[in-house]
């Protein structure tokens, strides 16, 4: 399995740090799976995660990701003349994905085990990582911005559609592959969904389980650019200098977007007790095609080099759902 069954827990599990360097920029040091740099000319952090394995959130990336967080708050919070801030960018250092998801081998150890305790802990860590991004870190004048260079599936997508700015590579797919084993996209993606397309679209996205190209998620709305392949950076870094004149206006846009399209930690949270109560009650009929896809992912992310390029079509769902 790619995780142990261990409860999630907000102590320290080896060092983390700020390191400030002389030119004013920053690395942030997290863990092996999660790392950023501060860049001050361009007034942006790029954080990117490195999972172990296959590419999702795991456990400990859950818990990473909240302790990055709260880095992030207390480094800049209060210090906007001294470390200007604008963008968080996150991306993948994953070639070939942005992340697929959830962590399907720890979901079956405990919908097997019916341990609806940890279940709830890691769907909960979950929901106060998307939140955390929703609400930028609660860091004013900040445009969170996700970087697509790689395929967005489940929990992967619901991550990039909590940010202001979702940038992807033309070769992406994304999508909500849950139903294809009885579930539901239950991390705050039904919640993202409803704030950027029609209830006619978003029922077809998590219903029907397929994956879209990144040109159709910007005709739908869900992606912001597109841009070629290994073009992603530039394209960010084009979008920030567009805006570098008007970034406070663009920042408050967003801000006055989260009044008027609100979405609540306890939203969050009530669609996760759903959630739960739903995977607990998977027949062994959705915990074989879970298994399916999980073993799919270990097969192409555990074979592969660290620098190959995955294709979307080597671990799709399209094979499961045709045989669903």
């Amino acid at each position: 399995m790619n995780a142990q069954v261990a409860p999630l827990s907000l102590a320290s599990r080896g060092s983390s740090e700020v390191l400030e360097h002389a030119d004013g920029s920053a690395s942030i040091l997290v863990s092996e799976q999660l790392a950023g740099h501060y860049d001050r000319d361009e007034q942006a952090l790029w954080i990117r995660w490195s999972p172990r394995g296959v590419p999702s959130f795991n456990p400990d990336l859950l818990h990473d990701l909240e302790r990055a967080s709260n880095m992030v708050e207390g480094h800049f919070l209060g210090f906007e003349i001294q470390r200007p801030l604008r963008h968080i960018v996150l991306g993948s250092a994953i070639p070939g994905a942005f992340s697929v998801g959830g962590d399907l081998g720890y979901f079956q150890r405990l919908i097997v085990a019916q341990d609806r305790t940890r279940l709830t802990e890691y769907a909960r860590a979950a929901v106060n990582v998307i939140y955390n991004n929703f609400v930028a870190h609660n860091l004013r004048g900040v445009t969170m911005v996700a970087l697509l260079e790689g395929d967005a599936l489940g929990g992967g997508l619901e991550c990039a559609l909590s940010c202001d700015v979702v940038v992807a590579e033309r070769h992406v797919k994304a999508g909500f592959p849950e139903i294809l084993f009885n579930l539901f996209p239950g991390m705050g993606g039904m919640s993202f969904l409803a704030r950027r397309v029609s209830r006619a679209v978003a029922e077809e996205m998590v219903r029907s389980g397929r994956q879209y190209t990144a040109l159709e998620l910007r005709e739908l709305g869900l992606v912001d650019e597109v841009a070629e392949r290994g073009h992603g950076r530039a394209t960010v870094l084009r979008l920030m200098r567009r805006r570098e004149h008007q970034a406070q206006g663009h920042a408050a846009i967003s801000a006055v977007d989260r009044l008027i399209r609100p979405i609540t930690r306890q939203e969050l949270h009530d669609v996760v007790r759903l959630w739960v109560d739903c995977a607990l009650q998977l027949s062994p009929r959705g915990l074989e095609w879970m298994q399916r896809l999980y073993q799919r992912q270990l097969a192409i992310f555990g074979t592969y080099p660290a620098d190959a390029t995955v294709e979307s079509s080597q671990y799709g769902t399209g094979d499961v759902a045709a045989a669903a």
